[in-house]
C-alpha cells in the first residue's frame, strides 16, 4: 500500500504541472464519440472519473440534464471545473476521489466514464472493479485507453524507461493491450466490447510540437522537473522528438501531426455482472 500511495501523490503532482487543462483540448474529438456512445437523457446520473477539469464530459454532460459527478485526485484541475461549470451556467458536483476506491454504492450511476484517466490508477484490477461496481444493472460504462504500441503507449513506455515505476504497480501502456482489458473487467464479470480509433494532434513544427510536450503534458513536464537537474532531459527530449517524428502523419508538409490510436472499452451491465 505504501508503493500505491507515494504513486498516488506523484499522480496529483504529475497532473497539476504544466498545462494539463489546455492540452487536454486535442482530445476533444475522443470525447464527442464517448458522449455520443452513452446516449444521455435528461435524468440520467453519470460518473466521470478522471475528470480533470470537466470540459470534456462532465460538463457538457450536465449541459444535457445529466446528474453530473465528476471525480479526479487532482483538487487544481476540480477547481477549474467549478469555474467553468460556473459559467457554463450547470451544476456538477465535484470531487477529490481514486479510480481505486470510489466512494459510492454499486449501482449508483447510470454511465459510468472515464476518459484517459482511470488507465493511470496503479491497481488496474481495483480500477475495473470500482467501474463495473458502480454502473446500474441496464446501465453502460465508458473507458477510452491508448494503445500499447501507439504513440502515446509509447510515450509512457520511454518515460518509464528514464523514471521506472514502483515494483507492483501496473502501467497505463497495460491498458492498451485488448487482452489485458478483458482478462481486468472479465475477473469482475464484466465483458467489453473494444473498437480502435485515433485523433490527430497538429503542430506547426516538430520541434514545436517537442517544446509543448515538454512545457504543457503534465507527464513529460514532470519527467523534465526530475531529469533536468540531473542532466538527462536532453537524452529523453532527443528521444522523444525520435518519437514524435516516428508517429508524425505529414512529415514533408512543413508541420507535425501526430497520430495517436486509442481503445473504446464498452461496458454493457446487461452483459456483465448481475
Amino acid at each position: 500500500m505504501a508503493a500505491e500511495d507515494r504513486f498516488r501523490r506523484q499522480a496529483r503532482a504529475t497532473w497539476s504541472s504544466g498545462n494539463w487543462d489546455r492540452f487536454s483540448q486535442f482530445l476533444l474529438p475522443v470525447e464527442r464519440v464517448v458522449l455520443e456512445r452513452a446516449e444521455l437523457r435528461p435524468g440520467m446520473s453519470l460518473l466521470d472519473i478522471g475528470t480533470g477539469s470537466g470540459t470534456a464530459v462532465a460538463i457538457p454532460a450536465a449541459g444535457r440534464g445529466v446528474e453530473v459527478v465528476g471525480v479526479d485526485v487532482t483538487p487544481e484541475l476540480l477547481d477549474l471545473g467549478r469555474g467553468y461549470a460556473a459559467e457554463a451556467g450547470v451544476a456538477v458536483r465535484w470531487l477529490e476521489a481514486d479510480a481505486q476506491s470510489l466512494p459510492f454504492a454499486d449501482g449508483a450511476f447510470d454511465r459510468v466514464v472515464s476518459t484517459f484517466g482511470a488507465m493511470f490508477a496503479p491497481d488496474h484490477a481495483r480500477a475495473a472493479r470500482e467501474l463495473v461496481r458502480t454502473i446500474r444493472p441496464g446501465g453502460r460504462g465508458l473507458m477510452t485507453t491508448w494503445v500499447a504500441e501507439g504513440f502515446f503507449g509509447e510515450l509512457f513506455a520511454l518515460t518509464s524507461r528514464y523514471l521506472p515505476p514502483p515494483a507492483g504497480i501496473g502501467t497505463p501502456p497495460q491498458w492498451g493491450r485488448e487482452d489485458h482489458v478483458r482478462r481486468m473487467f472479465g475477473a469482475h464479470g464484466a465483458a467489453p466490447e473494444i473498437e480502435h480509433g485515433s485523433v490527430d494532434y497538429d503542430f506547426p513544427s516538430l520541434a514545436e510540437a517537442v517544446a509543448l510536450f515538454g512545457a504543457e503534458f503534465s507527464p513529460v513536464v514532470m519527467t523534465r522537473s526530475v531529469l533536468e537537474p540531473q542532466g538527462r532531459w536532453a537524452a529523453f527530449r532527443d528521444e522523444l522528438a525520435a518519437l514524435i517524428a516516428r508517429f508524425d502523419q505529414a512529415p514533408s508538409g512543413g508541420g507535425a501531426s501526430v497520430r495517436a490510436d486509442y481503445l473504446l472499452i464498452t461496458l454493457d451491465r446487461t452483459a456483465s455482472r448481475e
